[in-house]
Formats: structure tokens, C-alpha cells, sequence
């Protein structure tokens, strides 16, 4: 029987979001990448069965996310990333589209490659800006984290990216693996992209890496993707132009430039 996405989650016991964030939220982790055909997916979510649970939300086990990512006019960002330097960071207002809820996130690099994250509530209607609350947290987290202000008057919304995504927590160990399909990009001047159809973005997240799900990953077969950033990949995909190190690979095995932007983005009235 062919892999669906509307039911690879469906054998899972569920589990709700307050149990998530005290289980497994994890602001530091290290995270581990990959870039699936759905039938691997299926494999994988197989072998998680008797560790993990599934994301639960009203009945719901797959939600839609909509993400406007913040840049400078010279993409430092996304350079930086690209550079992998030790002192980065990416900012993102993230609307969780399900639940009519929306939050400004900001993401740094730590030590010994993890990454952490923070969190600050957002209004949905100030998704695709940066409001002063913003960019005073902004500013908090990296004077904190690196003992630097950010170019945050520089920063404007550089790429929105959709994506519908299902969750899956293994209570007890702090991890969880999160399974991103129908990914889609949309740069301000109007280029998009799409993940190839059939393809899908799996993160294991974890304290220390080397998740159960990083071992059953590489047993179906499954390698990292060091450049796996979504990020990256979209203004990558949506501006050619940009030399981008070792992201063509990538971008030509499994995304395609849209002449429109797909079903996800447009639902969204992007």
C-alpha cells in the first residue's frame, strides 16, 4: 500500500500540547536533518510506534504553519548560516494557522552547534512585520546570547514559507521528530518554489543528538542534510542569483522553482 500523509499518524497514541512542552519542548537541542520520499516516512514512522506519540490538537494530528522570515538588504542571515558562523542568528514571526495563534521566535546558535530558541506571543495581524516589541526582544536575546545588538532597523521580511507538519514525542526522553510535506516559499518580489511532491523534511530534535530517530533514520537508509535550513533553501530556490555554497545539490534533487505560489501559500492569501 502507498504512503499518505493523511494517514502516517494515525497509528500513534495521541498527545496534547501541554504534555509536548513539558516533555519535549526543547528551546536547546541539537538538530538533525533530512530530506525523505514519503514511503521512507512511512518506514520511519513504523519504527517510532512503540517509543513515540503524535501530536494531538482538537482531533487534529497535521496542522498548517505559515513563517515570515526577517533579513537585512544584504541577507546576513542567511550568509551567516550559509558561512556556518558561531555567533548567528534568524528571526521569524510563525503563525500556527490551525489554532488562530501567531509568535515571534528568534533562533541563535549555541555551543557546540545546538540550537536555541525563544519565543515571544505575536499579533497574527503584525505576521509579516516587525513591531517595536519584536525588535526589543530581538535585541534582548542576542546582546544576551552574544553580547551584540543586532542590525534589527535593518531587518525586513525576506521569505514566507507554509508547510503542514505532523509531531511526533517520545514522553520521557525529550525528543521529538517533527515531519514537514507540502513546503512551499514565496520571496517579496514574487518567486516561489515548492518541496518536490512526494518529498518530506524530517528534524529530530534531542538533547544531545543521536535520537532514536536518527537511528532508525539511518537504518531505512537516511542521511543529514548539513545545509537543511528551510530558510536557506527558500531564498536559495527564490533567488538564483545568490551563490549559495553547497545548497544547489540540494535545491536540484528535491525542490522545483513554481511559476506560482503553490496551494498552501495562496491559501493563506499570500
Amino acid at each position: 500500500m502507498r504512503a499518505s500523509p493523511s494517514t502516517l499518524a494515525e497509528p500513534f497514541a495521541p498527545l496534547g500540547l501541554a504534555e509536548l512542552e513539558s516533555e519535549a519542548a526543547l528551546h536547546e537541542r541539537v538538530d538533525v536533518k533530512y530530506v525523505i520520499p514519503l514511503a521512507a516516512c512511512a518506514l520511519l514512522a513504523g519504527r517510532l510506534r512503540g517509543t513515540h506519540r503524535a501530536l494531538e490538537i482538537d482531533d487534529r494530528r497535521a496542522f498548517a504553519y505559515r513563517t515570515t522570515y526577517f533579513d537585512t538588504p544584504e541577507l546576513r542571515a542567511f550568509r551567516d548560516h550559509l558561512q556556518q558562523r558561531r555567533r548567528r542568528f534568524k528571526c521569524r514571526a510563525r503563525e500556527y494557522v490551525d489554532s488562530d495563534l501567531c509568535a515571534f521566535e528568534v533562533k541563535l546558535k549555541g555551543r557546540r552547534g545546538r540550537t536555541v530558541k525563544h519565543r515571544m506571543a505575536y499579533d497574527r495581524a503584525l505576521r509579516d512585520e516587525l513591531s517595536e516589541p519584536a525588535i526589543a526582544f530581538l535585541s534582548e536575546c542576542v546582546q544576551r546570547a552574544y553580547g551584540r545588538s543586532p542590525d534589527a532597523a535593518e531587518l525586513a521580511p525576506t521569505l514566507t514559507v507554509a508547510f503542514s507538519r505532523m509531531t511526533f514525542v517520545a514522553p520521557g526522553l525529550g525528543e521529538r521528530v517533527t515531519c514537514d510535506l507540502d513546503v512551499a516559499f514565496k520571496s517579496p518580489g514574487g518567486a516561489s518554489g515548492r518541496l518536490a511532491p512526494g518529498a518530506v523534511i524530517v528534524e529530530s530534535k534531542s538533547a544531545g543528538g543521536n535520537a532514536i530517530a536518527d537511528r532508525a533514520l539511518r537504518a531505512i537508509g537516511a542521511r543529514p542534510e548539513a545545509q537543511c535550513s528551510k530558510y536557506c533553501l527558500g531564498v536559495g530556490l527564490t533567488r538564483p542569483d545568490l551563490r549559495c555554497n553547497d545548497l544547489p545539490t540540494l535545491l536540484r534533487r528535491h525542490f522545483r522553482a513554481a511559476p506560482t505560489a503553490t496551494l498552501a501559500l495562496a491559501r493563506e492569501g499570500v
